[in-house]
């Protein structure tokens, strides 16, 4: 009897592992390599413009068992956007744009992840899950509160991140010249799409 119990109660111990591991919070980076990517797209009436850089990098730490419990920073560097047009970048990486000499970064950092009503706080490996990121961007160094909407696919050593949110140039203190404000549209659409390892 007492054999059965020492069996029992070590094999409750071994099923147990795994919940526990999951339960646990895990580092995921984005290194830089090429496979994370975030675009910008500028809708004017006279001209769409399209900028893309692959050098993001960043952290993020999840809890696969509760998501709204993420926390996590991105940054890319100004001077790696390219538009297809190499006057125009640097005319964007300039002082009456972004600035990349004063402000080499442009930042995003988690504030809150929402889940809807039917949402599940738990992640499902192999499968999208949709969530509502708050978060701060930062650009031309000058910070403001976004509302990003996506999917995060996990698959226990990766995570991807696919979101996209508004950004208004004047409320980062960028002011689009009247000579091209025909071709250059204030509000922008961010897109990134971020593929993260587990350290």
């Amino acid at each position: 009897m007492k054999h059965a119990i020492r069996l029992g109660f070590l094999w409750a111990i071994f099923v147990s592992v795994p919940a526990v591991s999951l339960a646990d919070a895990t580092t995921f980076t984005v290194g830089g390599d090429g496979k994370s990517r975030a675009t910008f797209v500028s809708d004017a009436p006279l001209e769409t413009m399209t900028g893309k850089t692959n050098k993001v990098t960043g952290s993020l730490s999840v809890d696969p068992t509760d998501i709204a419990k993420t926390t996590g920073k991105f940054k890319a560097p100004v001077k790696s956007f390219r538009t297809g047009n190499d006057l125009r970048d640097e005319h964007l990486q300039g002082d009456g744009w972004l600035n990349a000499k004063k402000h080499p970064f442009v930042h995003f950092e988690i504030a809150e992840v929402v889940l809807g009503k039917k949402g599940s706080v738990e992640l499902k490996q192999n499968k999208k899950t949709k969530v509502e990121v708050k978060g701060k961007f930062t650009a031309h160094g000058v910070t403001q509160f976004v509302t990003a909407k996506g999917t995060v696919s996990w698959s226990g050593e990766t995570i991807r991140i696919q979101a996209t949110f508004p950004v208004n140039l004047t409320d980062h203190q960028i002011s689009v010249p009247s000579i091209v404000r025909l071709k250059v549209a204030n509000v922008m659409e961010v897109s990134v799409d971020l593929l993260a390892r587990a350290k």
